[in-house]
Order: structure tokens, then C-alpha cells, then sequence
């Protein structure tokens, strides 16, 4: 700043900060960030100075990742020794505890899908860790819906919330199972989430050129405009007065539909029915 006065002129300086890390695996983590700053003489001898970093955006998303890989491994000890003591509590509680202990559980149980769901993420994000390749087969997408639904049936049985499969225009596509059978299981507790007690979740396959397109409805309220915008990003959640079951989601299992679809080569779209409710519509390449 002292050479930006003296010269009046704009002068640049660049150098690595250094920062130390620990955590309980990693006592001491050195690492090191290329940073650049900018002093520009202004009027009344003010000096505007702008720092940057020069690390690419790619190497910050890469740190990002990591880090949240790391607190998402960190959490899930803490995390499972607190529901063995709520479990342990659960078994003889008196009347007044009983409210509290259901409700630790049910935040400990959406706490343990949040850390679940960030992991998932993460391998996603992660060719080296996602082992996609080596398991790609051929995959009926009928009864991978059938069994994606028997996962959440009990959670509709209770709400008396159906199942409307059609699949007369079924194709397979090449994927893996696994990660498939996770996106479809999503999207049907999404519609599940939103859909009104006694009514019905209309699944529909259809042959569309090279596509295979799944057709997942609700007769819920469907999506707001800021739905629509940000459905997909991570941690979105929709306006939580239109989901008619309690339970409270993650804000990552779009999220996690999304990276799926895109690493099977497909893409995925949401809009409203004209009838009412939302319409998420997966597609996917078709096997030779």
C-alpha cells in the first residue's frame, strides 16, 4: 500500500497463505493457498485493495468436497453412539419422557440420513470413488420400480396413498442397478412427501425414441415457481406447508437424482400437471 501512495499507480503482490488444520484422525494438516492482492491509489490518499485467490475453482470445489467428506465421517460416530444411548433409554421411559426420547430419535435419524446422504454425494462427485463402470448391466426399469415402492409401501400404507404403474411401453436401459434403484426411491418419497392422504402416485414408462422416460406424479399442490428454480440444488427445500407427511428430508435427494441421471448419460425435468400436482420426469438411454 506504502509503494501504491508513494508511485500512485495500481501494484500487485502475490504469496501463499498458510493454514494449520487438526482433527482427531489428522493432528496437523499443513496446507497452503496461492493468494493475490491488488492496491489501487484512490482520491484523498484513500488505498483500495482487493485480494483474490489464485487457486482455480476446481481446486476449491475439490477442497469443498473433501471437507465435507471429512465432518459427513466425523459426525457418523457421535451420531450412532447417541441412538444406541436413545435406544437404551427408549426400553423403560416414564410418561414424560416418552415425547422427548421420539423426538431425539426422529432427529437423530434425519441427522444420520443427512450424513448418508452427503457420503452419497460425495462419491458421486468423485469418478475415483464411484465404481460405476465396472458394475453397468442391463436393468429392467419395471421391477426396479416395484421395488424402489415396496422400500416406502408401509410409510403409504398409512397415509392409504396407492401405487398407479404403467408399463406397457417399457424398455430396459444399461446402468447401475444400485444407484438406479436409489434414484427412483427419491423420487417416488418425494411424490410421498407431497401427496394428500387417500389419493395416488401415478408412475408411468414410456418409449420415447432413444429414451426411456419415467413419468413420476403426485396429486399434491405441486411446485412453486422457486421450486422449479431451485429443485436441484443442494439443501433446497420446497415450502415445507406443502408437504403433507412430517417427515422432513435432507434437501439432498434431488440433489442425488440428478448426479445419477447425469452419470448414466440422461437427463431429468420437472413441471406441474395441468390436472394438478408436480411431474418429475427422469429420462434415460435405452440398451442396445
Amino acid at each position: 500500500m506504502a509503494e501504491a501512495r508513494r508511485s500512485n499507480s495500481s501494484q500487485r503482490v502475490s504469496w501463499n497463505a498458510t493454514a494449520v488444520s487438526a482433527t482427531p484422525l489428522e493432528p496437523e494438516n499443513i496446507s497452503s493457498e496461492p493468494l493475490e492482492a491488488l492496491a489501487i491509489p484512490g482520491a484523498g490518499g484513500w488505498i483500495g485493495v482487493f485480494v483474490q485467490s489464485c487457486q482455480s475453482l476446481q481446486s476449491q470445489q475439490q477442497q469443498q468436497e473433501r471437507w465435507i467428506s471429512d465432518v459427513a465421517h466425523e459426525l457418523r460416530t457421535p451420531l450412532t453412539a447417541l441412538s444406541l444411548v436413545t435406544e437404551s433409554l427408549a426400553q423403560n421411559p416414564n410418561k414424560k419422557q416418552v415425547v422427548q426420547i421420539e423426538r431425539l430419535q426422529r432427529e437423530l435419524d434425519r441427522l444420520q440420513r443427512l450424513v448418508s446422504d452427503l457420503l452419497e454425494l460425495n462419491k458421486l462427485d468423485n469418478p475415483s470413488l464411484n465404481n460405476t463402470e465396472s458394475s453397468i448391466k442391463i436393468v429392467n426399469i419395471r421391477d426396479l420400480v416395484g421395488k424402489a415402492w415396496q422400500t416406502i409401501a408401509p410409510l403409504a400404507e398409512q397415509h392409504q396413498i396407492d401405487l398407479v404403474l404403467e408399463s406397457s411401453n417399457a424398455h430396459p436401459v444399461m446402468g447401475n442397478q444400485t444407484l438406479l434403484h436409489r434414484a427412483l426411491l427419491n423420487l417416488l418419497d418425494n411424490a410421498l412427501r407431497f401427496s394428500p392422504d387417500e389419493t395416488e402416485i401415478n408412475v408411468k414408462l414410456q418409449l420415447e425414441g432413444r429414451w426411456q422416460r419415467i413419468e413420476i406424479s403426485d396429486q399434491g399442490n405441486g411446485f412453486s415457481p422457486e421450486d422449479l428454480q431451485h429443485m436441484f440444488e443442494r439443501f433446497y427445500r420446497g415450502d415445507p406447508s406443502r408437504a403433507s407427511a412430517k417427515r422432513v428430508g435432507s434437501g439432498l435427494g434431488l440433489a442425488i437424482v440428478q448426479q445419477i441421471t447425469i452419470a448414466h448419460g440422461g437427463h431429468i425435468r420437472a413441471r406441474n400437471n395441468s390436472s394438478g400436482g408436480a411431474l418429475l420426469v427422469l429420462s434415460l438411454p435405452v440398451s442396445p
